[in-house]
């Protein structure tokens, strides 16, 4: 009998070990080494909630280049933004264009991407935790810009790549952000 309680214990000493999942706050500090030493290009879905008025648009972000492209809507499809440490500056044939700012920390909707890469780097992760999102599994980092201003991405565990973000001011979601790859991509969100 004793002969075969040795091997059942462990099993499941192996069985448990294989089953649990590492702690969200390491998985996310991971996710952060990535992107620290690689380039981001991707497409994203941003809707930016101003409270009375509702904003969408399909932006192409280029870390590589510090630049936004407007995708969509057409009617300015094709505008470059330039990202800089002091901002955005948006350019179409010579024009500015000012969308104006969503929180009382001047945050604007198509400064939003470039914050939340910046957050995704080197933000103060405020909290950490698994979440099923859609049918995948996520990790989900939510940092702290400012005292009233939040950020939160879901990475799929997978791939370790975003799938989703908001940024909170004041509790109120402003800015809602999918990312090519998500379940949700292509469908404009509210």
């Amino acid at each position: 009998m004793r002969r075969l309680v040795v091997p059942i214990l462990a099993l499941l000493l192996l069985l448990t070990a294989c089953s649990r999942e590492q702690d969200p706050k390491e998985r996310v500090e991971e996710i952060r080494d990535r992107f620290l030493t690689s380039t981001q290009r991707f497409a994203a879905d941003l809707t930016a909630d101003y409270g009375d008025r509702v904003h969408h648009f399909t932006l192409r972000f280029d870390s590589a280049q510090s630049t936004l492209e407007v995708l969509a809507p057409e009617i300015i499809a094709g505008i470059i933004i330039e990202v800089s440490e002091g901002g955005t500056l948006l350019l179409f044939d010579g024009a500015e264009l000012n969308t104006g700012p969503l929180t009382e920390d001047g945050l604007s909707p198509l400064a939003a991407l470039p914050t939340i890469v910046a957050e995704w780097k080197e933000g103060l992760i405020v909290s950490a935790h698994y979440e099923t999102f859609h049918g995948l599994r996520t990790v989900v980092m939510t940092t702290a810009i400012s005292d009233r201003v939040q950020h939160s991405t879901w990475f799929n565990t997978e791939t370790d790549l975003p799938i989703r973000a908001e940024i909170l001011a004041d509790g109120f979601a402003v800015i809602h952000v999918t990312f090519e790859g998500s379940p949700l991509f292509g469908r404009a969100q509210a």
